[in-house]
């Protein structure tokens, strides 16, 4: 390697250490090495084509494993930024994810961001809670674990008939990516998505009709008894780590819930 070369990667590598703010409690820590990456690749820190420093010296940088920078490199080459050959090193591949990289039908995942654009989740209680009995088994997790509860009522924009009734259970650990949030005008999911710079990887969500009980449709202007129904979606990072739960209510009258099929071509 050439000294041009050489001092060229050591300012690299400098600038990541400069610039590289670790959030151990909030998602694994190869997570957190593969966002800074990805970051610095968007932002054109790293340009399309050139080659990353080496393993060692990301891992000296960042102050990680070596085993914890592969873990990273390997994230960003499924996600189409990275290439890797054994003898030249890890390649820029592109500043955006290829379209192969997620698993979310983008129809399915935009609707949940149009919805909530156009809504407003006004919290007017949080609470931190240990999940006991019902609710333990209701998130799938095992008793005594913490998470954040808020409820609140979802608006439209304009503020008239309340849409849904909205309550979220945020693990703990990533809580604080709420904590200065007191109308949400985004999906809670994306507000996690940013603090933690872990994508949620897959949502699992149950529909089902209810009746209200009358403490949840005075809430949003309805009656006790009135036809509703109850979204159950929970989220889930890395791992298959369950990163937050969310029920709505949504009065009959007020939600239309379309399923579009096609035959296969």
């Amino acid at each position: 390697m050439s000294n041009a070369i050489s001092e060229e990667m050591t300012g690299s590598t400098q600038e990541i250490k400069n610039s590289w703010k670790p959030e151990i409690a909030t998602a694994p820590l190869y997570m957190q090495v593969a966002h800074h990456l990805d970051a610095r690749i968007t932002n054109g820190d790293f340009a399309v084509g050139s080659l990353l420093p080496t393993e060692n010296e990301l891992a000296e940088a960042l102050g990680v494993s070596r085993q914890t920078v592969r873990q990273a490199i390997g994230l960003l080459r499924n996600k189409g930024r990275l290439s890797a050959r054994k003898g030249v090193g890890t390649r820029v591949e592109s500043t955006e994810p290829t379209s192969g990289s997620t698993r979310f039908i983008a129809h399915s995942r935009s609707e949940l961001f149009e919805i909530a654009a156009e809504t407003e989740f006004v919290i007017g209680f949080r609470e931190m809670v240990s999940a006991q009995g019902k609710l333990a088994v209701d998130l799938g997790c095992r008793p005594g674990r913490k998470f954040l509860h808020i409820t609140g009522v979802r608006y439209p924009a304009n503020r008239g008939k309340a849409f849904s009734w909205n309550e979220v259970y945020i693990d703990s650990r990533v809580a604080a990516a709420v904590k200065d949030v007191t109308v949400a005008r985004r999906a809670i999911f994306h507000y996690i998505e940013e603090f933690t710079g872990e994508k949620i990887h897959e949502i699992q969500q149950d529909v089902r009709p209810i009746a209200m009980d009358a403490d949840i449709a005075e809430k949003v202007g309805g009656k006790g008894g009135d036809l509703a129904l109850i979204v159950n979606r929970r989220y889930y990072g890395s791992g298959r780590r369950l990163l937050e739960y969310a029920f709505q209510i949504l009065p009959a009258d007020r939600f239309t819930y379309t399923t579009t099929l096609r035959a296969e071509t």
